[in-house]
């Protein structure tokens, strides 16, 4: 499996996916600006490391309940696009009423309960866009493709914070999630008029066999409960095929741990660490952040050059070194040692967030494509809430510096324990090749078959 330049002359030729990267770079540099502003106006009007622990865990909480739903909805709908375009202008509106709220009042819980509303359209965004690739790509593009926006989410994490540290420190914060809501508008604009004759024509222009999607795949029209029986059962079979695939039900359990240690020290210990007095000093959080950024940019062009051929290896070696970057700002603290240690984060965060997706949209039945990859999140995020929570506690009893060496150094052992599985040992590229849909809750993994089937 290579990435050969994920954004040379290659995959950006595909003017498809160049629209689409565009609108995910915009996107994402307002979310990273939305991240500091946010972050820095908590610690300036509670104070409360337990209050900015339970404020983040609490955003991620209907992401979570709605993975599920943007998977089945993503593999049903008679338009992917059509899902990204509503959610994306769902986020602008709700981001536009955060900056007046903030502009008018200081309320935890106004600027909180505003934000809960963005998860819910994430929840419908993430599955739905990630099933979308395989209607703009096509197959042996799907690496270079996903590398490239894992870089695109690079762009973002570092001009994201860059420009949110300084436009928090300028025009204050209520202005800072008013430029997040504008970057939301421009990407559905993009979105909106990224295939004007219909999404299935742009997998017909290129030969490719279009998988019908919704209602209009099966002809039903079915009332309320019957609705509801169908994403029960939708998701039930998405469940038994993560089950019956031994090397991919062994990555969520572990990522489902070590990301929310990863998140819970990103957006808590880390904070604390570079920007103790808040606000006023949200530019040296948001160079922390940027340098992590730059480190996925230098992740982006090592994995360029290689072939990479034992991913489970890959996979969970990327996740020790980024365990291990956060067991190092601990030791460092602040300052410019700490920037220099977010790179290696960066880099491990790139390699990981451009193989693990390929091998899912490779591999994964292209009808299961949405409901897997919602999964995935879930499994992903699902106990970034708690682990942020613990953190607030964490902190209070052996400060933030000890918690990010605590907290990395029990990644690390996860991530090292997970290479002793044979089926991650043995999971190597092999090209396009689809695992076999699940039917029972048992099976083989990839260790036992012939050719088998972002981290925060």
């Amino acid at each position: 499996m290579n990435a050969r330049s994920p954004l040379g002359h290659g995959i950006m030729s595909n003017s498809r996916f160049l629209r689409f990267w565009l609108a995910r770079t915009l996107s994402l540099v307002g979310d990273y600006a939305f991240r500091v502003a946010f972050v820095t106006h908590l610690i300036s009007v509670s104070g409360s490391a337990s209050v900015l622990a339970a404020a983040t865990a609490a955003l991620l909480v209907p992401s979570l309940l709605f993975y599920l739903v943007g998977g089945a909805v993503g593999d049903r709908t008679t338009s992917r696009r059509r899902v990204l375009v509503m959610a994306d202008a769902a986020r602008a509106v709700v981001l536009l009423l955060i900056a007046v709220g903030t502009q008018v009042t200081s309320s935890v819980l106004l600027l909180v309960g505003l934000s809960l509303l963005i998860g819910i359209a994430d929840g419908f965004f993430m599955p739905v866009s990630f099933s979308y690739m395989l209607e703009i790509t096509s197959k042996d593009e799907l690496v270079a493709a996903n590398s490239a926006l894992s870089v695109s989410r690079q762009f973002g994490l570092i001009g994201g914070p860059l420009l949110g540290g300084l436009l928090v420190a300028v025009v204050g914060a209520p202005a800072t999630f008013a430029f997040d809501a504008a970057t939301f508008l421009l990407s559905g604009i993009l979105l909106m008029f990224l295939t004007p004759s219909g999404d299935p024509e742009a997998r017909a222009d290129r030969g490719e066999p279009i998988t019908k999607l919704g209602p209009a795949a099966d002809h039903e029209v079915l009332t309320p409960s019957g609705q509801l029986r169908r994403f029960g059962s939708d998701v039930a079979e998405a469940v038994r095929y993560v089950r019956a695939v031994r090397w991919l039900l062994i990555v969520l359990s572990v990522v489902t741990l070590v990301n929310a240690v990863f998140a819970g020290v990103l957006d808590v210990a880390v904070p604390l660490i570079m920007s103790p007095e808040g606000a006023e000093q949200a530019q040296a959080l948001g160079t922390f952040y940027a340098m992590e950024g730059i480190g996925a940019l230098l992740g982006a062009a090592i994995l360029a050059k290689l072939t990479l051929e034992r991913l489970g290896m890959a996979l969970f070696s990327m996740l020790v070194l980024m365990a291990s970057s956060l067991v190092a700002v601990g030791i460092v603290g602040g300052g410019a040692p700490a920037l220099g240690i977010a790179l290696l984060y960066g880099i491990g965060m790139h390699v990981f967030n451009s193989v693990f997706p390929s091998l899912l949209q490779e591999r994964v039945p292209e009808r299961l494509t949405s409901r897997v990859g919602s999964l995935a999140f879930l499994g992903f995020d699902g106990l970034i809430p708690l682990g942020t929570l613990l953190m607030g506690p964490l902190v209070l009893w052996m400060g933030a510096d000890g918690t990010a060496v605590v907290a990395g150094g029990t990644a690390a052992l996860l991530s090292l324990a997970a290479l002793l599985a044979p089926s991650i040992r043995a999971l190597r590229a092999s090209g396009s090749q689809r695992e076999p849909i699940a039917t029972s809750s048992t099976g083989r993994g990839t260790g036992d078959k012939e050719g088998p089937d972002g981290a925060h």
